[in-house]
């Protein structure tokens, strides 16, 4: 047989045959790849359910963390608030308080001979109904000149009460003592 092969169709009918092959193998390169398409589709569709699901989680997830997030949030809002509405009462309060520099000032003013003051230790009232305590401490050289010091404290027109416990009366001299002064304390 000879390898070389002789073509006898006249060239128009050559050329409609080379048409129609070339259109022969054109639609089958279309249906390959259709199909190909078609199948690559069918095979994604696990995938893009997944997927697909996997978004709808995440969305479910980050609503519910946003208002876990918003209650945690309100939360710590509202004890801010109430610290603040707290603080802020707490200021008026103290403005009705009267200052203890008056009150100190009086003490100082009171005669105190034999009477060496130390320290004094001051308790506001925590409201206009109720009563403030200033406790004065020092040295007496003896019994009269505390109870004297003791009496004109007591005398005091902001001064209700001076109370001197009764266990300061037991040295004869050198007594150390705490004076606790109950009242408005507003000279």
């Amino acid at each position: 047989m000879s390898t070389e092969l002789t073509n006898l169709l006249p060239k128009p009918r050559f050329a409609a045959f080379r048409k129609r092959y070339f259109l022969r193998l054109a639609t089958v390169f279309l249906v390959a790849l259709t199909v190909l398409i078609v199948l690559h589709a069918l095979l994604l569709v696990p995938t893009y359910l997944f997927a697909r699901g996997e978004a709808v989680r995440g969305r479910a997830e980050v609503a519910a963390l946003n208002a876990a997030a918003e209650t945690t949030e309100e939360q710590e809002l509202a004890s801010r608030t109430a610290l603040l509405r707290n603080s802020v009462a707490a200021v008026v309060a103290r403005q009705a308080v009267p200052e203890v520099t008056a009150a100190l000032r009086a003490v100082l003013a009171v005669p105190r001979s034999g009477i060496a003051l130390t320290g004094f230790n001051y308790t506001a009232p925590l409201n206009a109904n109720t009563q403030g305590r200033l406790g004065v401490s020092g040295v007496a050289s003896s019994r009269d000149a505390l109870r004297a010091y003791a009496a004109a404290l007591g005398a005091l027109p902001f001064v209700s009460a001076a109370d001197l416990p009764i266990s300061a009366y037991a040295k004869e001299s050198d007594i150390e003592f705490t004076i606790t002064l109950t009242g408005t304390l507003k000279p």
